[in-house]
């Protein structure tokens, strides 16, 4: 049996943001913001099939739960179990709004110009606390964890942190 669980989506924006956070990775304004950039993109429109496609708003909520988990949250059955939907269904949700981020990739991704002061700073930043060899480098210097899949065949333990994930800090 399936039982959705995106109906508790409205209820947490409004009431427990940090829930809504918790299933989607984004506050509900970004997600408002995302979803008013992509909802005029053709791929969410049926092309006359009789098929009806899922709402935007519930594509968008499935993608981004989806691809902000890992491990075994991630698998499409995990992600179909929570939605209440088919697993084809995630694969398909998750396809179409990919396709209308990534034409929107101009929009979403911007990155400041090489001779900026936000640049500046960040290579000031970049080369006082990191190594040399990163100096030029702006973009992954706030010690941010990237958790990877699986242990590292090399040097393995030197990549588990202290909430017992194999990640890279940044």
């Amino acid at each position: 049996m399936k039982s959705s669980q995106l109906h508790l989506l409205e209820h947490f924006a409004d009431h427990r943001p940090h829930l809504f956070r918790q299933r989607v990775r984004v506050n509900p304004e970004i997600f408002d913001d995302i979803l008013d950039h992509i909802s005029d993109h053709p791929i969410f429109s049926s092309g006359g099939s009789q098929n009806c496609q899922l709402s935007i708003a519930i594509q968008l909520a499935i993608f981004l739960n989806h691809a902000g988990h890992y491990g075994n949250a991630i698998s499409p059955k995990y992600v179909a179990q929570w939605a209440g939907i088919s697993v084809g269904s995630v694969i398909n949700c998750t396809n179409h709004v990919m396709v209308a981020i990534f034409d929107q990739h101009d929009t979403f991704i911007q990155f400041p110009g090489l001779n900026s002061e936000d640049v500046a700073r960040a290579r000031v930043y970049t080369q006082n606390h990191s190594c040399p060899e990163w100096g030029n480098g702006i973009l992954a210097a706030d010690e941010s964890p990237f958790h990877l899949f699986a242990k590292p065949v090399m040097h393995g333990e030197t990549f588990f942190d202290c909430k017992s994930n194999y990640s890279l800090n940044c």
